[in-house]
């Protein structure tokens, strides 16, 4: 028996959104994270009549790339300590409110439902900005994301992701997993849609520039590579679960889209693939 439609989406709660409906206690904005609050910055450049929003060619025009290294400039400037010393959720509780006080039940549903967009994630030593793309897929929240690793008082900026989206509330989510005493940063994202999927990447601080590279931890069909993909099941979050405490899970489950394959997750045929890890890389 399938699952109605409506109610399996109701069940895809975001993971970003998940993550602050964990508090138990209330959602306070206090006047010391509103006074240390930053206004999402823009990426701001003119878009070309002539492309549709879905055109892969505006990711390439000049006017974006120079917005988007404007950005990167503006983005290394957040170095206020205050700032960094807030935590990520009290911020976005004081973005949402906009003032001090107690969200209402009202405004805790739609804060941790999907009316409100979460744009900043992680600790306070690295976070990703994800940040909204004025021309590209913006019937599907294109956006681009940005990792901040704050040193010594400055903040070096990586951007990670270029031209995501998705037709997901809140699809993006941040974790973080020691490696033999190497940092790795986990960036989870999901589609959304009647057929959905899960793509993760992964990446670690390089110590000579500070700024985020690509962590290779699979065995990929062109060698190794720093992103793993799976569909992701209607009933269970089971896959891609890699990071799991502080630690990289021994093994972890994909799910591919197989017309022979044996798991009917609501009509939808998938084979399941096991990827295990060898000291080295998962395969």
């Amino acid at each position: 028996m399938r699952v109605p439609l409506l109610l399996t989406l109701a069940m895809l709660l975001s993971a970003s959104g998940a993550a602050y409906a964990q508090r138990s206690k209330p959602l306070v904005c206090k006047n010391a994270t509103l006074a240390a609050l930053k206004p999402m910055p823009e990426l701001v450049y003119k878009c070309d009549d002539q492309l549709n929003d879905y055109d892969e060619k505006i990711l390439k025009l000049p006017a974006r790339v120079a917005a988007v290294n404007s950005l990167v400039s503006e983005l290394s400037s957040f170095t206020e300590p205050a700032w960094w010393a807030e935590d990520v959720v009290d911020l976005g509780v004081c973005d949402f409110a906009g003032k001090p006080g107690t969200l209402t039940r009202d405004q805790r549903r739609s804060f941790v439902e999907g009316e409100y967009l979460f744009w900043l994630f992680g600790n306070d030593r690295i976070r990703l900005a994800l940040i909204p793309d004025p021309c590209y897929q913006t019937g599907y929240g294109g956006a681009n994301g940005f990792l901040l690793y704050r040193n010594n008082g400055r903040v070096s900026v990586t951007q990670v992701l270029n031209g995501f989206f998705s037709r997901a509330d809140n699809p993006v989510s941040l974790a973080f997993a020691k490696l033999k005493g190497e940092e790795i940063i986990e960036v989870s994202t999901w589609s959304g849609g009647l057929n959905p999927s899960l793509t993760n990447y992964y990446f670690t601080i390089d110590p000579k520039t500070n700024r985020a590279a690509p962590k290779n931890l699979f065995k990929g069909d062109r060698g190794s590579t720093n992103e793993i993909s799976s569909a992701m099941l209607f009933n269970t979050s089971a896959s891609l679960k890699i990071v799991r405490g502080q630690t990289l899970a021994p093994s972890f489950s994909v799910y591919i889209d197989d017309a022979n394959g044996k798991i009917d997750n609501n009509g939808r045929t998938l084979s399941r693939k096991i990827m295990r890890w060898n000291g080295r890389i998962y395969r």
